[in-house]
């Protein structure tokens, strides 16, 4: 049996980032975002920060390695992943 996909949720700061986003980006985090629902832990590496379970997924736009982003925290017991931001490089 499957297991019931993630909830995803953006804190402000994600909302923001994704709204300033380019087409390409957003279709690139949108794109993520699919991923995250099926299995969080996979699609970053974890970032060593105090609270614990932040990670940062690095993401491809236009179907080339990019400077764009996410930065999610999971929460395994409420099975939800927050985007706390989505990061745009040069």
């Amino acid at each position: 049996m499957t297991p019931a996909p993630w909830s995803i949720v953006y804190s402000e700061t994600g909302r923001a980032g994704l709204a300033t986003a380019t087409v390409a980006e957003r279709a690139a985090v949108l794109d993520f975002e699919k991923q995250l629902a099926r299995s969080p832990h996979e699609c970053g590496e974890l970032y060593p920060d105090p609270v614990g379970g932040l990670y940062t997924g690095l993401l491809e736009v236009g179907g080339v390695p990019a400077w764009t982003s996410v930065l999610y925290r999971v929460d395994d017991e409420a099975r939800e992943v927050l985007v706390v931001a989505i990061i745009s490089g040069p």
